[in-house]
């Protein structure tokens, strides 16, 4: 079994159907799907039922949430690789082909690919590491990378998707025993920046292989009601990576570049929804001031001296011209 494919699904009957099929399209026997059910209250299981290939394999459960979900389905996993697809998204026809080609030479700890965000009117074509030409990077090269990308102590910042990226299956089964697991927010972040500060090997192409549907109702990536949420996850993740820090090589100025990032990435987020009231409950944490002093981005200052009108100016004129939205 070459590939293990994991799906967590959680009350997706609008779009399980399309997630799967596009796995399926794929006709070669190595690999698995594996969807799990996490207690579903609509339709979802029996979406899933309903598929007589013997290669999709359906697992029903009590709701845990995504992440104890999707590392249930990593323990199944009986693939040299594993790929995470969430039920609300899908892949492209070519991801597996391109994999087997990448991957036919040698292994990799990790293949890195592109993604395409989805929105109703409009769509737009990401990197996972900005800069990065194509093909493969170990030793010194991957050291780089990991400084400048993973550590953020070159400015850039690599892709903390669990999705868009193909895991050697012993690589993240060793470390997925040392992960956090009382998270709901970041658990992308979580496993990602472990897996990516320890990996050995990367296969890095831009070529967009994933669909990341960004037009859910309900999703709670999209709801004013997570600002708690994010606030007591980001505290706790930076806390995680703190006691860690040994573990994966994270300085004093990593862990201050991850607190500005984390902060500051929650804060905008409140003040571009106008949650006013939660960017001024962030804003009375020492912690989050703290950070955002640390950091000389433009982005941390407005957030700090509370320009949040002039940030919302930015974030829009950078969204125009980006067409991201």
């Amino acid at each position: 079994m070459k590939f293990s494919v994991i799906v967590p699904v959680y009350n997706a009957e609008q779009y399980l159907g399309r997630c799967i099929d596009s796995i399926l399209t794929y006709q070669g026997e190595e690999i698995e799907v594996i969807a799990i059910d996490d207690g579903s209250t609509d339709s979802s299981l029996a979406v899933l039922q309903s598929y007589s290939d013997e290669r999709l394999k359906v697992i029903h459960k009590e709701n845990e949430g995504v992440f104890k979900t999707w590392k249930r389905g990593v323990t199944f996993a009986s693939g040299e690789y594993i790929v995470f697809v969430d039920a609300d998204d899908y892949v492209s026809e070519r991801l597996f082909p391109i994999l087997n080609e990448i991957l036919s030479d040698r292994d990799y700890d990790m293949v890195q690919f592109g993604w395409i965000e989805k929105y109703v009117k409009r769509e737009r074509k990401f990197e996972g590491a900005p800069g990065l030409k194509e093909g493969c990077y170990e030793g010194e090269a991957l050291e780089t990378v990991i400084r400048e990308y993973v550590k953020m102590l070159g400015g850039k910042n690599f892709s903390t998707t669990r999705w868009a990226k193909a895991y050697r299956a012993q690589f993240l089964k060793e470390i997925l025993p040392d992960t956090m697991e009382q998270i709901t927010m970041f658990e992308d972040d979580s496993i990602t920046r472990p897996c990516l500060s320890m990996m050995s090997s990367l296969y890095y192409t831009d070529t967009a292989l994933y669909i990341h549907y960004c037009c859910v109702s309900g999703s709670i990536c999209n709801s004013t009601q997570k600002y708690d949420a994010y606030f007591k996850d980001c505290k706790n993740l930076i806390a995680y990576f703190e006691e860690k820090r040994d573990k994966f090589g994270f300085t004093q100025e990593t862990l201050d570049r991850f607190a500005a990032h984390y902060f500051s990435g929650m804060l905008g987020e409140a003040v571009r929804k106008r949650s006013k009231k939660a960017a001024k409950a962030m804003l009375a944490d020492r912690s989050v001031t703290d950070a955002l002093k640390k950091s000389g981005d433009l982005k941390c200052r407005l957030l700090r001296h509370r320009f949040f009108a002039l940030y919302r100016l930015m974030k829009w004129t950078k969204d125009v011209f980006l067409h991201r939205y």
